[in-house]
């Protein structure tokens, strides 16, 4: 492994810190030990809840936003030490393995370079096997679709029919049903849905009840919400914290 290849910081955050837009020259691991993080790059929007990681591509416009008190560990990494399946944001369930070879990698000042070198190779081996999730969600650009996406970052509870969203987006519901498919592969419903799933994250993380969450983000019962979770990411919102393979 060449000297430097990866670099690792330890760092925590407060709920609300935010880090501005900006970029690497090496893509980034974005892991919270504890927390939950909102990734915004490429055009996508990613809710991170802990032990999930967040790849960022190098040179990759993005802002960190931290829903909740985070302990967040990141490596960034050389691009010639991946292939080319890591040249778009990306959310993996993380391993124990992976899990304990990044946390000792960041948190402990190895002085053997040999025993450094092999842990940050198994970590770039581990990270290759690792699965996605459907952690992030595209964002539509064009203004009038966009315009709803932000007012439903805000409150995602809001239960307003497209028709009365097209008034907000200055457009027809039909025109503004045809820029979320265009802009996001989802129909405005389906979208509407995956944020909400995925602004659960950091209530859950808080100690809130499914019953609470669902409500909060605009799921008429927690059954409603359950359905969806496990659909969607193929476990139930209860399970959430506990994915990381023992």
């Amino acid at each position: 492994m060449p000297m430097d290849a990866i670099k690792f910081k330890e760092l925590d955050y407060i709920r609300g810190d935010y880090i501005p837009s900006h970029e690497h020259e090496e893509g980034q691991v974005l892991f919270a030990r504890s927390g939950t993080m909102e990734v915004t790059a490429d055009s996508h929007f990613v809710c991170v809840p802990a032990s999930r990681i967040v790849w960022v591509p190098p040179k990759v416009d993005h802002s960190i936003r931290f829903r909740t008190d985070t302990k967040m560990r990141t490596a960034f990494i050389k691009p010639d030490l991946l292939d080319n399946t890591y040249k778009h944001i990306c959310v993996h369930q993380a391993t124990g393995l992976f899990r304990e070879i990044l946390l000792r990698l960041v948190e402990n000042n190895l002085h053997d370079q040999d025993y450094k070198d092999l842990l940050e190779l198994s970590l770039i081996k581990e990270m290759c096997s690792l699965k996605d999730e459907p952690f992030s969600i595209k964002f539509p650009q064009d203004i009038r679709a966009k315009r709803v996406a932000d007012a439903l970052l805000v409150d995602p509870s809001n239960t307003a029919k497209i028709n009365e969203w097209a008034e907000l987006a200055a457009c027809s519901s039909k025109t503004l049903s045809r820029l979320f498919i265009k802009e996001t592969e989802l129909t405005f419903q389906l979208w509407r849905r995956h944020l909400r799933l995925l602004l659960i994250h950091d209530l859950l993380d808080m100690g809130s009840s499914v019953t609470e969450a669902a409500h909060a983000v605009g799921f008429a019962t927690s059954s409603a919400l359950t359905e969806a979770h496990k659909k969607t990411f193929g476990y139930p919102p209860t399970r959430l914290f506990d994915r990381v393979d023992k």
